[in-house]
């Protein structure tokens, strides 16, 4: 049988490149919807080990955009859920830039950024009925 695999306070990551499929503006932006979904899939995941369900986003109870994501950046997402109700489960989110692409002195050109820059940070609140937690405290 499945057990919880995560305990609060503790981090998970996600780590991806952003693909050029993802632009949505000139100069190679995304838009600040893609970090949104990846912080639910980070968020997603979480639920699943914690409670062994996905759940359901309830809300955002806040949304940080600190700077433009580009396509060809590598990004760090990390989640944790930071308090739990009797349904509800609080989690934090940040996504950071560990990679980023210069495009000087040649178009390929990137960095690797000694100290990742926070990009986004969030909280939503995900909710699991009683009846769909699968693991026991």
């Amino acid at each position: 049988m499945a057990r919880r695999s995560i305990s609060i306070e503790e981090k998970m990551s996600l780590r991806l490149r952003v693909s050029e499929k993802d632009v949505h503006y000139a100069g190679g932006l995304v838009n600040g919807a893609y970090v949104l979904g990846l912080f639910g899939d980070v968020g997603t995941e979480l639920m699943i080990r914690y409670d062994g369900d996905e759940g359901l986003l309830a809300a955002y109870s806040s949304i940080e955009l600190k700077a433009p994501i580009r396509a060809g950046d590598f990004l760090e997402v990390t989640g944790w859920i930071s308090r739990v109700g009797t349904t509800s489960r609080t989690i934090r989110l940040e996504a950071h830039r560990y990679v980023t692409v210069t495009g000087e002195p040649f178009e390929s050109s990137a960095d690797y950024l000694d100290v990742p820059e926070l990009v986004a940070r969030a909280e939503m609140v995900s909710v699991v009925r009683t009846e769909q937690q699968r693991f026991s405290v």
